[in-house]
């Protein structure tokens, strides 16, 4: 059995600040052990449910912020950008099931800590066939695109809350209580990290119960932007159609399209914000 592990840091226990999450920050080296011992509470778990091979995929901004000499000697580490597929970068047909740690709610939540959808400062809405969606969501439909499904989240209750409506059969754990923002009730991360490994071994072991998240073809993809020069320069991406000010749309025929266009409007947008 594999196993995939994409791991953010927003949504672990004890962060509520870009203190924690941006590489400037003067805690920014203590929440990197914090995620690499949350990814590691995968890696046990998944290893005591008969796990064969886990895959973890850093998903946290540059998407270098594991440590790979804290992490679990039986992980392989998917570290680094440029990747094809972001956040689920390391995933194919060949894994068993998907899991997500360590992320939060969608762009637009006025109360999940340190909530944003991939690029904070890019985007305020991104949307799948007509439906906002958070990262996980987003995910989860590349997940399904391989036939894997999503079996368990680890996040604050802003992120969880609404998953558990639209994808119920997911094991959950919750890291943390929102206040604000940037402020929360966190368990403690040696807590989290035990209800993490725990509630790993409860999701591999029902996996009869997961479901694969398929999104049909023909997907239609909106990417609003908070900048309209932001949405000008992805609006020159062959086949993208600009919608309003703010707005580009894209029809494409599976997730993958989808994720290039994706990226590759993140990266015309990144050009306009100055080095």
């Amino acid at each position: 059995m594999k196993v995939f592990v994409s791991v953010d840091m927003e949504g672990m226990a004890g962060v509520t600040h870009s203190d924690h999450t941006k590489m400037q920050g003067p805690e920014y080296e203590m929440a990197r052990v914090w995620m690499t011992e949350e990814a590691n509470a995968v890696v046990e778990g998944a290893l005591e449910a008969g796990a064969t091979d886990v895959v973890v995929a850093d998903a946290h901004g540059f998407m270098h912020n594991i440590l790979p000499h804290k992490l679990h000697r039986a992980a392989q580490l998917v570290s680094g950008i440029p990747r094809p597929l972001l956040q689920m970068e390391g995933i194919d047909e060949s894994f068993a099931a998907a899991i997500m740690i360590g992320f939060h709610a969608r762009a637009g939540d006025a109360i999940g800590v340190l909530s944003h959808t991939h690029v904070g400062r890019l985007a305020y809405e991104v949307r799948i066939n007509g439906e906002a969606v958070d990262e996980i969501t987003f995910n989860t439909a590349v997940a399904g695109h391989f036939g894997v499904p999503l079996a368990l989240v680890a996040a604050d209750d802003r992120t969880v809350g609404p998953l558990k409506h639209t994808h119920p059969w997911v094991e959950f754990v919750t890291t943390k209580w929102a206040i604000s923002r940037f402020a929360a009730r966190s368990l403690s991360p040696l807590m989290a990290q035990d209800a993490i490994r725990e509630g790993t071994m409860r999701a591999l072991r029902r996996l009869d119960e997961m479901k694969v998240v398929h999104v049909a073809d023909p997907i239609e993809f909106e990417m609003h932007f908070f900048d309209p020069m932001s949405a000008q320069l992805a609006s020159d991406i062959p086949g993208a159609e600009r919608i309003d000010g703010r707005g580009i749309r894209y029809v494409g025929k599976d997730m993958l399209e989808i994720t290039r266009i994706w990226r590759l409007s993140i990266n015309a947008a990144l050009s306009s914000f100055p080095l």
